[in-house]
């Protein structure tokens, strides 16, 4: 089953705000517990010897004694760990035991799959300038923080699954996908030449034939409309 993509308020820049020492110390707690909670004696003993584990856990100890902003540039030796350590957010925020995650807030009750995201992603770019699509596709999927739009950023699930926008991203992106959209519920573009092709790569695609854009780009703007009127960023989590 397609996974839910999970839309939360964030502060105006995006992610490293959200991560207070409060919230890496509750995230650490977690992570070991999901690591080593069905693990019996024996194989707790050779735990250390996880190196991925390991180094997320350090890069979290790095970043509780140094502060979150030190995730914008960390150490060589954590490099990787950070891909990690934003894979694994992602599935902390979006825990159905934990719930929403204390002091953050959905920015919309709609949750579209990642199927739906991805036949999303056909529309946008067929239909909006080029900045918009590089910001959808980046700041929707995935990014590390810092790293400019458009640019990789390595993660390593087939599909990365968090990414934030800042608030001047929202801003700008409410802006094209309100000139470059029309309304609900098809979301089809407004020249003939773009509705055709929109049409074409839905069909000749494997995501076009698994879901339907539309209840993405629903959830989507939604989230960029009400963000946008409160100034906030967006985080997307699945």
């Amino acid at each position: 089953m397609s996974a839910p993509v999970f839309i939360y308020l964030t502060p105006p820049d995006g992610l490293v705000p959200l991560l207070t020492p409060a919230r890496l110390a509750a995230f650490r707690d977690w992570l070991w517990r999901e690591n080593t909670e069905h693990l019996n004696a024996e194989d707790l003993a050779d735990i250390e010897s996880d190196e991925e584990l390991m180094a997320i856990l350090g890069l979290v100890d790095h970043l509780l004694q140094q502060g979150a902003e030190s995730l914008r540039k960390p150490p060589a030796r954590y490099a990787d760990a950070m891909l990690d350590l934003l894979d694994e957010l992602s599935d902390y925020f979006t825990c159905e035991e934990l719930g929403i995650p204390e002091g953050m807030e959905l920015a919309t009750d709609l949750k579209p799959t990642d199927k739906q995201v991805r036949a999303s992603d056909v529309v946008i770019g067929e239909n909006c300038p080029e900045r918009t699509f590089e910001l959808w596709r980046h700041l929707v999927w995935g990014r590390a923080p810092d790293r400019t739009v458009a640019e990789g950023i390595g993660l390593r699930r087939n599909f990365p699954s968090m990414g934030y926008w800042t608030a001047a991203e929202v801003r700008h992106v409410r802006d094209d996908l309100r000139q470059h959209l029309s309304g609900a519920p098809d979301y089809m573009p407004l020249s003939n030449w773009a509705r055709f092709m929109t049409s074409l790569r839905l069909k000749l695609t494997r995501t076009g034939r698994a879901a339907a854009p539309a209840p993405a780009i629903e959830a989507i703007s939604r989230a960029v409309d009400r963000a946008a009127r409160e100034g906030a960023g967006l985080l997307f989590a699945r």
